[in-house]
């Protein structure tokens, strides 16, 4: 068993700024989060005809998981100031999970946590 934790962050913009909104994700929130301590990998599931998604951070630890935004660096909280620039909606507090399962090659997760230590 491992000690992997999950966050569970529901967003969502548009889905004429969902193109928008995926490049901020993919070139300013996660190299930022891989400059994070703990940061394990990330998914971000989206829906392009509604512009919701759900984006699952992987931690390390569940104290890295569940810290403060103020914890964060700032590359981190100005990807995060241009997501909420454009999100809508009401959505569900970030809620943290235990990873029980994680059926990734050894292989695979050798090179995120290589990834990991490269940022």
């Amino acid at each position: 068993m491992n000690n992997t934790y999950a966050q569970l962050i529901e967003g969502g913009t548009t889905p004429q700024r969902r193109a928008e909104m995926d490049r901020i994700v993919t070139e300013e929130l996660v190299p930022a989060l891989k400059d994070e301590p703990g940061y394990s990998g990330a998914l971000n599931l989206t829906d392009s005809s509604t512009g919701n998604a759900l984006m699952i951070v992987l931690w390390q630890s569940q104290m890295q998981a569940e810290r403060a935004l103020s914890e964060y660096k700032p590359a981190f909280l100005k990807a995060l100031a241009n997501i909420a620039a454009i999100s809508t909606g009401t959505r569900n507090p970030i809620s943290t999970w235990n990873v029980n399962c994680d059926d990734r090659s050894p292989a695979a997760a050798i090179a995120a946590l290589a990834a990991v230590g490269e940022g």
